[in-house]
């Protein structure tokens, strides 16, 4: 992080998005971004961002600068619903397995007397169904539980910080945070600013 003299930027891109009688009274430069805090408007260049090159804001209008840990939250959806899923098949299939409903229906018998005589067919080919479904869950509800672990690895993996510049009226600005203090760049920021606002931290 770095802090430029008055009404000097150190990129000249960043000189050239200036008002003219715009002057830069604090710089401050993370990874991949430089922001930079003017006598009319707060700048965000990013030369390398995936989003928009350059932002900016009227400091009136700049409320707040917070730090935001922010991830795929596709991820998280998706891997509640399948460990809730996983946990009911596997525990599903355990029951029935516990049970031992299988070996009493294994050891079942139809009566001599029953009318049809598919009706003993029926009950011999009925433990054998239910233990195939019941493998069915185990090996599903196994399989939707590493695929929730998974998936949660994935969120985690990403996971990043960012500084978000929020401003009245319009979506805030974020800037992607590397291994720079974020909380001592949003301190500064507000103080620049002059947003007279507190870390949520604090």
């Amino acid at each position: 992080m770095s802090q430029s003299p008055l009404s000097q930027a150190t990129d000249d891109r960043l000189s050239n998005m200036l008002f003219q009688g715009e002057e830069v009274e604090e710089e401050l430069s993370v990874e991949g971004a430089r922001i930079a805090v003017t006598t009319h408007r707060v700048l965000v260049f990013t030369p390398d961002g995936e989003g928009r090159r350059f932002d900016h804001a009227d400091r009136p209008n700049v409320v707040d600068a917070t730090v935001e840990t922010t991830g795929h939250t596709s991820y998280v959806s998706w891997g509640v619903r399948s460990g809730v899923y996983g946990a009911v098949l596997l525990g599903g299939g355990l029951l029935v397995q516990l049970s031992g409903i299988l070996d009493r229906l294994g050891a079942a018998t139809p009566p001599e007397n029953a009318p049809d005589a598919g009706l003993g067919d029926l009950v011999a080919m009925l433990p054998d169904a239910l233990a195939a479904l019941t493998d069915a869950f185990l090996a599903g509800g196994v399989a939707l539980l590493v695929a929730a672990a998974a998936l949660t690895g994935l969120y985690y993996q990403s996971r990043s910080r960012e500084l978000v510049i929020e401003r009245a009226g319009r979506d805030p600005m974020r800037v992607p945070l590397g291994t720079e203090n974020g909380e001592q760049i949003a301190r500064r920021l507000r103080t620049a600013v002059g947003t007279g606002s507190k870390p949520q931290s604090d």
